[in-house]
């Protein structure tokens, strides 16, 4: 049996409820993972998060997109329109306001991840789970999609202390800002996989692509560790309002990864149905735990927000799926013959 380290605080909460779209979130997952008693486990440990330093911020930004975060932050909203075309240029706006604690929420979340990424370098086959990052729009020098640091990209630098082959998974509705025709250039061509689902895809089509991929994925590349990014926005009842998925296919996914048996970081990144997001983080963290977890959740104070039905299963939706088993052959039948190709081909050189 591994042991769980899970990043947690009640600063990088206080932090996280700067973002509207996820006010309180992350006490809800805290909240009923401590409710079902998995913090408790004998191989369950909390670990609070370090700030992130200034040079671990810049592994992943520029210096002067970060100097105008801690800049605008300071500024009176009142006149913010004086620095239109810098708030343009660093697309600060209308996903990604500036408010007063920026600069300290940009280090949380960098730090958090982080934490967990040096505690896989200092130990064995453990695996590490930090719901409160997995924020993978910010680009070097712009925000996007609520995301101000790539918490993901300064994590995976920290990992690359000790690993050399470091493999990278984003089951959240978006994929990392990028086009999905871009595999990679130069010694890094075909590394990129991208597999695009079209809306109203169900558990079954999911975890299937997963199954025929993954460890194909894992024998050409072999990688040394994980990192999983579990966005909760592919679930049915998001608002985002795209796929039938339900908590199975992804805790489904994850269970595969954990039988490689390597060392594991796990993020967060999607989920604005909070209770569902909630659901999921702590559904994933029970099977990392290799717990079973009652369908009735445990009364505890915010037992509320999960009516009407009170059970840790989500259900699966019924919007049309144009994800035709034509389509779902073509993408396995390119990644299989090409880019898994690829990545043989350089591996070998």
């Amino acid at each position: 049996m591994r042991d769980i380290i899970y990043i947690t605080s009640s600063e990088l909460h206080k932090s996280l409820d700067n973002i509207e779209k996820i006010r309180h979130r992350s006490n809800l997952v805290d909240g009923l993972i401590q409710a079902y008693d998995l913090d408790k486990h004998h191989h369950f440990r909390f670990i609070q998060p370090q700030l992130a330093t200034d040079n671990e911020l810049t592994s992943a930004h520029d210096r002067d997109y970060l100097d105008f975060l801690n800049f605008i932050s300071n500024i009176d909203p009142n006149h913010e329109q004086l620095y239109k075309e810098q708030l343009n240029f660093y697309k600060i706006g209308y996903e990604c306001p500036p408010f007063e604690q920026l600069p300290s929420f940009c280090k949380w979340i960098g730090g958090a991840s982080i934490t967990a990424a040096r505690y896989l370098n200092r130990s064995s086959n453990n695996i590490a789970i930090n719901f409160f990052g997995g924020w993978h729009h910010a680009k070097r020098s712009e925000a996007s999609g609520f995301c101000y640091v790539n918490d993901i990209v300064m994590a995976i630098n920290e990992l690359r202390k000790k690993f050399d082959r470091i493999c990278y998974i984003d089951l959240d509705l978006h994929h990392g800002d990028g086009g999905l025709d871009e595999i990679g250039e130069t010694w890094g061509r075909g590394f990129n996989i991208n597999v695009p689902l079209r809306h109203g895809i169900n558990d079954d089509q999911y975890l299937s692509l997963f199954m025929r991929l993954l460890p194909k994925i894992n024998s050409s590349f072999q990688p040394e560790v994980f990192v999983v990014q579990c966005g909760a926005d592919t679930l049915f009842g998001d608002p985002m309002k795209s796929f039938n998925l339900t908590t199975k296919s992804i805790i489904n996914c994850i269970e595969q990864i954990i039988n490689l048996n390597k060392p594991m970081l796990l993020l967060g990144g999607g989920g604005y149905n909070i209770a569902d997001t909630a659901r999921l983080w702590t559904s994933i963290t029970g099977i990392c735990l290799n717990e079973t977890l009652d369908n009735d959740i445990p009364e505890h104070d915010y037992f509320s927000y999960y009516g009407p039905d009170f059970t840790l299963e989500t259900w699966p939706g019924n919007r049309t799926n144009k994800n035709s088993q034509k389509y779902i052959d073509s993408l396995l039948d390119y990644i299989e013959h090409n880019q898994i190709d690829i990545i043989k081909r350089q591996i070998r050189q």
